[in-house]
């Protein structure tokens, strides 16, 4: 998908746009996209408190960093390694925190598309522009076929199930998946518990705020978008956030895609905005991988000179 999108571009343009950057602004980027962490670590801590841990702000932070970092290597792999992380160095059942990340991306996700529907309706026409002029066009032959292989697939599948099950072959396991459902089920039910509901509610929004301003200031950075308006990043982030739902690691590729689509309907010329949202991408991933290394050693660290300490007391 990325070859598709910059197959055509001269690698000469990057790096002339690279010197006319205002490395500024990138780092304005950098500081919005930590900020964003740290506020969605604050708000994980507030689930997580219902059920009768307080895990530390330090390794929830660090462990959202490894999130953003693992999502950039193994498509959605970051949830697992954060839970892993808090497991680890804050002994919080594995189940449990998976259950409060469900609660987290749910939340995320009936936010995400409250705002594209007051978008939608906000600035439908370039919504509507933008579905015409994509460059892209499904193909759905073969579909028929492909839906009769899956079917079948899955009638084996449950098949096969219960027949094992008939032959007393998941009894051994039965008890132990009995305890993870429990344990998701807990996670889940944390935000019944909530003290702060809107206070949780205000953070998710919030977070959302902080990567849109992530995107915006990159605007200011590059010149042939330095006088684009905070409606056009608007109406570009919440577009291009759909990308983010494909399991594809930071939407590579796609995201570009889009985001070259959607400011060209605002006057910006395709190479323009090709190497625009090539910079904006590498910019405001690298503070992921790079801070997310960092996390991945820190952790051992900070946490084994707290146990040392714990130990002399």
């Amino acid at each position: 998908m990325f070859w598709f999108v910059y197959r055509n571009l001269d690698i000469d343009q990057i790096g002339n746009a690279l010197k006319e950057l205002n490395y500024g602004w990138i780092f304005l980027s950098f500081i919005f996209g930590l900020s964003s962490s740290f506020v969605r670590a604050v708000r994980w801590k507030m689930l997580i408190a219902p059920m009768g841990y307080q895990p530390r702000k330090r390794n929830l932070f660090l462990s959202v960093l490894v999130l953003y970092f693992t999502n950039l290597i193994i498509p959605r792999g970051g949830e697992i390694a954060r839970c892993g992380v808090i497991t680890k160095y804050e002994k919080i059942p594995f189940t449990k925190l998976i259950g409060t990340v469900f609660v987290e991306r749910l939340t995320e996700l009936i936010a995400f598309f409250m705002i594209f529907f007051v978008i939608l309706l906000w600035q439908f026409p370039y919504i509507e522009h933008l579905m015409v002029a994509s460059d892209l066009t499904m193909d759905f032959s073969g579909l028929k076929t492909k839906l009769i292989i899956t079917v079948i697939g899955v009638t084996v599948i449950v098949a096969v199930y219960f027949l094992l099950s008939k032959l007393g072959f998941f009894n051994a396991i039965r008890t132990k998946i009995q305890k993870i459902k429990h344990d998701f089920i807990e996670g889940i039910r944390s935000v019944i518990h909530l003290k702060e509901k809107w206070l949780f509610i205000f953070y998710t929004f919030l977070i959302y705020l902080l990567w849109l301003l992530m995107l915006y200031v990159v605007f200011f950075a590059y010149p042939p978008t330095e006088k684009l308006s905070f409606s056009v990043a608007i109406f570009t982030y919440a577009v291009g956030t759909f990308a983010y739902l494909l399991p594809i690691q930071a939407g590579i590729g796609v995201w570009h895609l889009i985001v070259i689509q959607c400011l060209f309907l605002f006057g910006i010329d395709k190479e323009s905005g090709m190497i625009f949202a090539l910079i904006a991408h590498t910019f405001t991933n690298v503070i992921y991988l790079l801070f997310g290394a960092i996390g991945l050693v820190l952790l051992p660290i900070v946490n084994n000179s707290d146990e040392e300490r714990r130990n002399v007391e």
